[in-house]
């Protein structure tokens, strides 16, 4: 029977816009393979509030339904939220992969009897209806492309090659005048408590160095909270090369963000959304990874990035901080966690990368014009 009302179970723990982003590839497929079917994507409340922006214009899902707050059932609005969820006589129910407590056995308890997902060596396992079983991955761990092409086998879909699995990202382009010359964009900014960040001082040198080599337009992009940094990256080219042709996007909708980011040659960056937009509006990317250990989720899936990774022994650590203030990391070089001001202390997986490195790669990543 083809399913008429679908559910994804996504309850993240705090994701980032680029985590959302992703959650577009099973939706997408879910979409192509049942055509006719409501897809409803089921998110934390604060999450479907923080975000609206992105599932009003930007998501496969048909609609969204909010769970309520924290990760454990039982908790205050949850008897009402599985009623709602029972009133909705869903036909099929995947589970995300990284969802936690909203599970197969709560689905089953909500009276879903389809209930599709990724075995993880839990309790729930029993209560799905359809396990999704990959193949020992390649990685040690799943990549995404190992993950959409188990949901698309499952639903009956042809197999995946890794350039089909990124859906286009929904948007509305802006019309805009064609570029005169080559654009790229560069984002130095995201997260600062995952040590995701190249340190400031090279990203002004890469600027420079870019700006010398060629003629080609900067556009430094970041969020409202990021506008005193770009700010202050601006005044640092300039200083340098007084000729510099650089501009900053920041703080604006999602949709003029993905279409600065679509309209770039190239964009250059840290591990966040930005790059994760890049993919999904097919625009080559440079990033550059640190203790993270995330390059290998989007090495297939990503096939116009290229990742510049040192690959420290040592950035297989991963240690959420306990309490305030920084946190040293169990690693090789004692580096500090999360940082503690826009010069650091940096990761040395990080900040060791030479600008050079990354000036090639950009350079190699720019198409003839």
């Amino acid at each position: 029977m083809t399913p008429e009302r679908v559910c994804v179970f996504a309850h993240l723990r705090e994701p980032g816009l680029g985590d959302l982003i992703q959650r577009n590839i099973f939706l997408a497929l879910l979409r192509r393979a049942f055509p006719a079917a409501d897809v409803v994507l089921v998110v934390g409340e604060h999450i479907a509030q923080r975000h609206a922006g992105y599932f009003a214009a930007h998501s496969y899902a048909t609609r969204v339904l909010r769970c309520p707050p924290g990760h454990d059932a039982g908790g205050p609005g949850w008897a009402e939220f599985t009623a709602d969820l029972r009133a909705e006589s869903f036909d099929l129910c995947v589970l995300d992969p990284d969802s936690h407590g909203l599970d197969s056995r709560v689905a089953a308890r909500c009276g879903i009897p389809s209930r599709l997902g990724f075995p993880r060596g839990e309790t729930t396992d029993p209560w799905l209806t359809v396990p999704v079983r990959i193949a020992r991955p390649l990685f040690g761990l799943p990549d995404l492309y190992e993950y959409a092409s188990g949901l698309a086998r499952a639903i009956g879909l042809p197999a995946l090659r890794p350039s089909e699995v990124v859906p286009p990202l929904p948007r509305q382009p802006e019309p805009s005048a064609p570029a005169e010359r080559p654009q790229v964009a560069v984002h130095p900014g995201g997260a600062k408590h995952w040590n995701r960040r190249w340190p400031a001082a090279s990203y002004a040198l890469l600027c420079v160095e870019l700006a010398k080599a060629a003629d080609l337009d900067l556009i430094l992009i970041g969020s409202a909270d990021e506008e005193d940094e770009l700010a202050g990256l601006t005044a640092r080219i300039r200083s340098d090369l007084p000729g510099a042709r650089v501009r900053t996007e920041c703080g604006g909708s999602l949709n003029h963000l993905a279409d600065v980011v679509a309209a770039a040659d190239v964009l250059v960056g840290n591990d966040s959304a930005p790059a994760h937009i890049a993919a999904a509006v097919r625009t080559p990317s440079v990033v550059l990874y640190g203790p993270t250990m995330t390059e290998f989720m989007w090495a297939r899936a990503y096939p116009r990035q290229t990742g510049i990774n040192l690959r420290y022994e040592c950035q297989m650590v991963r240690n959420m901080p306990r309490g305030e203030g920084p946190v040293t990391m169990p690693c090789a070089h004692r580096c500090h966690y999360p940082y503690v001001a826009e010069d650091g202390p940096y990761p040395r997986c990080l900040s060791d990368i030479a600008v050079a490195t990354v000036v090639d790669a950009v350079r190699r990543s720019l198409p003839e014009r």
